[in-house]
C-alpha cells in the first residue's frame, strides 16, 4: 500500500514538474515565438499571394452575374 502511494506521489510530482517546465518555457520565450512567426508570415510570399489571389477571386465572383440562371429562350 505504501509503495502505490509513493507511485502516484511520484507520478503527481513528474507531472507537476513538467506542466511547470513547458509553462515556463512558453512564457520566457513567447516574445522570440511571435518575433520568428511574424517574420515566418512576412517572407512567405506564397501564403500572402493565395490567400490575397483567392479573396480577389471570391470579389470576382460575386462582380460577375451568374450565368447558370441566364434566361435562354428556345
Amino acid at each position: 500500500m505504501k509503495v502505490n502511494s509513493n507511485a502516484m506521489r511520484s507520478g503527481v510530482v513528474v507531472l507537476g514538474a513538467l506542466a511547470f517546465g513547458y509553462l515556463t518555457l512558453q512564457l520566457g520565450f513567447r516574445p522570440f515565438l511571435e518575433r520568428a512567426q511574424s517574420a515566418v508570415d512576412d517572407f512567405d510570399p506564397a501564403s500572402s499571394s493565395s490567400s490575397s489571389s483567392s479573396a480577389a477571386a471570391e470579389q470576382q465572383e460575386q462582380q460577375q452575374p451568374d450565368s447558370s440562371s441566364s434566361t435562354r429562350r428556345f
